[in-house]
């Protein structure tokens, strides 16, 4: 019995001394580098290194905000926020590339993170999801908060083509490629898909600091239509190639299709407070309109 607990605790206090390096290495580099400032340093040694983020999106109301793709991010001994707000409330107007064939977003050969995503169709909404390769923080403070609200308050009319007798959205496909660092893949098409908040971070070294990270989707749609409308969706079609790193796929298809929250596979050496929220809400009120 003895012999057991010595060594548990043997095994205990080796891991202890290797957290300690680990943190005794990052301190050296935070005394290095303070004096020409923690910000300026993580500019420059991930400015050659940035991740990728390849955007295709044709429809209404597709929001792909706040998502980030750092290959090192570095916080010594400040307070970082990063607010992000995206608000569409008539998504007539908001629209991206139009092929004909729907949204096809690619990716290519990326030294770091890499984010593809595709959308067509209504309130497809892809926000602060996050790739970071490497988060130090270092006695510091980093809020990274993002907000997407869509609202479709549209009453089509008898003359109103698109709305009034069906809509069509075509096919949406998101391809990665090969990446050393994590990627994330998204493809949506239809009505109300939510993929926020999202993590395919690798790793994060949090040293006697706080790391806030907040996401809130929210889609509404309260719009009317004259009579019933046919509504027909293409598919949505998620494919990567070789990834170094973790990976997260989301093909969505249909009505109110919500992936939220996932915080992937990452490596967390919590020494602070780490804390993640995501919160996403889908309203469906439309229909046909009463005559």
């Amino acid at each position: 019995m003895m012999m057991g607990r010595r060594r548990r605790n043997a095994a205990d206090s080796t891991a202890a001394q290797k957290v300690r390096k680990v943190v005794a290495v990052v301190l050296t580099a935070g005394a290095l580098v303070s004096a020409v400032g923690g910000s300026a340093f993580a500019d420059v040694l991930s400015a050659p290194l940035n991740g990728q983020e390849n955007t295709d999106q044709d429809g209404d109301q597709n929001l792909n905000c706040g998502n980030s793709t750092r290959f090192v991010r570095v916080n010594l001994v400040e307070t970082v926020n990063r607010k992000r707000v995206c608000v569409d409330t008539d998504g007539r107007t908001r629209r991206y590339s139009g092929p004909p064939g729907g949204a096809r977003a690619e990716g290519g050969f990326t030294l770091g993170p890499q984010v593809n995503t595709a959308q067509t169709g209504r309130q497809n909404l892809n926000c602060g999801n996050s790739a970071d390769m490497v988060t130090v923080n270092v006695l510091g403070t980093m809020n990274q908060e993002t907000t997407c609200v869509a609202m479709d308050r549209h009453h089509a009319s008898g003359r109103d083509h698109g709305h009034g007798r069906g809509e069509h959205a075509g096919g949406a496909r998101a391809k990665g490629g090969f990446t050393l660092g994590p990627q994330v893949n998204t493809a949506q098409t239809g009505r109300q898909n939510l993929n926020c908040g999202n993590s395919a971070d690798k790793v994060t070294i949090n040293v006697l600091g706080t790391v806030r990270k907040h996401t809130t989707c929210i889609a509404a749609d309260h719009s009317r239509r004259p009579g019933p409308a046919a509504t027909r969706r293409g598919q949505a079609s998620t494919d990567t190639d070789l990834v170094v790193g973790s990976e997260t796929n989301t093909a969505q298809n249909g009505r109110q299709n919500q992936t939220c929250g996932s915080l992937g596979t990452a490596i967390d050496l919590p020494l602070g407070r780490t804390e993640r929220r995501t919160e996403c809400t889908v309203e469906d009120n439309s229909g046909p309109r009463a005559r």
